[in-house]
């Protein structure tokens, strides 16, 4: 019942900033900042990730408690100031979740779904997959292991992750020297970037610190051109979650040895064949001349 509250919130909540940011876009002519069929695409992917994850988040929260009771490493007290540890951890641990996700083939699997879309505005945040939520949840576990209260570890989650859904936007522009401390709009477009100096950087969800520490920061510098590096070349709901896993079969299936399949597993985003794609493009696509969505049919999908 608490999920379906916060649900009831969030979601007008969210539809309402969408609205607000699209009539801000178009009042200083720059509409062009959507796409009509990869906002839809990104809502989409988000609706079917908040109704699966209404059968998720408690079973996450008795896991974190599980932990806790159980295997909590430290008896950490209810404080004012570890609520700013926790928020700090909580970043801390994101950080690694996020880079490794970026690092590891059947993580990056989960997590290029939200690297897909061209386009950079609030749509984008919508864009996870239920995939990617449960192994983000297994990462959060960290929290109550260290021995912080799931409750404080559910709210902090909450603020965290109401922060990165204001970071996917290009109407605030760069922000001076809260760039040194957040990340901002400026700083997590970098990270949606498929140019090459600005790949694999700024991981961090919250803060800078974690990257500057590990060397993964970078300030906007000339405007990035958002998506992957291989753009997929369909808004198919189902091959735009899969497409990857269907890549790292296929790399398996070409490659000799257990040991080599697990290498493809657990290896590098950048060293599986980029010829993959398209052959599975070809397999599985069905290649016809795009048509722009007639009105009537965009009037169905709004409804």
């Amino acid at each position: 019942m608490e999920k379906i509250n916060y649900l009831a919130f969030a979601i007008p909540a969210f539809l309402l900033f969408v609205y607000l940011e699209y009539m801000l876009a178009v009042s200083k002519k720059k509409a062009h900042l959507f796409k009509y069929e990869s906002s839809v695409s990104n809502i989409s992917i988000g609706i079917a990730e908040r109704l699966l994850n209404l059968f998720i988040a408690a079973r996450f929260y008795e896991l974190f408690n599980y932990v806790y009771q159980h295997y909590a490493l430290f008896d950490i007290p209810n404080a004012w100031w570890v609520w700013v540890l926790l928020i700090l951890a909580t970043d801390f641990v994101w950080y690694w979740y996020h880079r490794l996700g970026h690092e590891v083939n059947f993580l990056w699997a989960a997590h290029i779904v939200h690297h897909q879309s061209e386009e950079f505005n609030l749509t984008v945040s919508a864009r996870i997959t239920t995939f990617q939520a449960l192994i983000r949840g297994v990462f959060w576990c960290a929290l109550p292991l260290l021995g912080f209260h799931p409750l404080m570890v559910t709210v902090i989650l909450t603020v965290h992750g109401a922060y990165s859904f204001f970071t996917h936007t290009q109407m605030i522009g760069k922000l001076g020297w809260l760039e040194n401390i957040l990340i901002t709009p400026s700083l997590h477009g970098v990270h949606h970037a498929s140019d090459v100096k600005y790949l694999d950087k700024n991981y961090g969800d919250v803060f800078t610190f974690w990257d500057k520490m590990f060397g993964t920061y970078q300030k906007e510098e000339e405007t990035p051109t958002y998506g992957l590096t291989h753009p997929i070349k369909s808004h198919s709901f189902l091959w735009q979650h899969f497409h990857y896993y269907l890549e790292i079969i296929e790399a398996c299936n070409r490659t000799r040895g257990f040991s080599n399949k697990l290498k493809v597993i657990f290896g590098s985003p950048a060293l599986l064949d980029q010829d993959i794609r398209p052959v599975l493009e070809r397999r599985y696509l069905q290649h016809k001349a795009k048509a722009p969505a007639k009105f009537k049919l965009k009037g169905y999908i709004n409804i």
